[in-house]
């Protein structure tokens, strides 16, 4: 294999690990937030409010105090902000490797993504 394969295939993998290390983080990370969090809700026998969930904030300091429900929402949260980290890896290695028309499609994505939460959020 020539070197100067060697060198293009690099940033490919480069951004492939990339990818697949925000993935991983993020699907572990939920995964154990939400499984502590189902195992502090039932071994205090907590529910979870009917009302709306807190501001992020308010949902941060009270799974920080060991609240179950809080717990596992933050840990939807995290799963579901998964895939919008994977879109900005991309993008940002895709800008790296210069490769503009790819990152412009990742850029679209995550505007189109930004609009979707704001709206569904407000």
């Amino acid at each position: 294999m020539s070197s100067e394969y060697q060198n293009q295939s690099a940033p490919v993998d480069l951004l492939a690990r990339a990818v697949h290390w925000s993935l991983l983080i993020g699907l572990v990370l939920s995964g154990v937030l939400m499984c502590v969090g189902l195992a502090v809700s039932i071994s205090r026998h907590e529910h979870a409010p009917e009302l709306p969930p807190p501001h992020f904030a308010k949902l941060l300091h009270l799974a920080i105090g060991g609240d179950g429900p809080a717990l596992l929402e933050i840990g939807i949260l995290l799963l579901l902000f998964t895939p919008i980290v994977r879109v900005m890896v991309l993008a940002i290695g895709w800008g790296v490797r210069r490769d503009g028309r790819m990152a412009l499609v990742a850029l679209t994505v995550l505007v189109l993504l930004t609009i979707s939460l704001v709206l569904g959020a407000g």
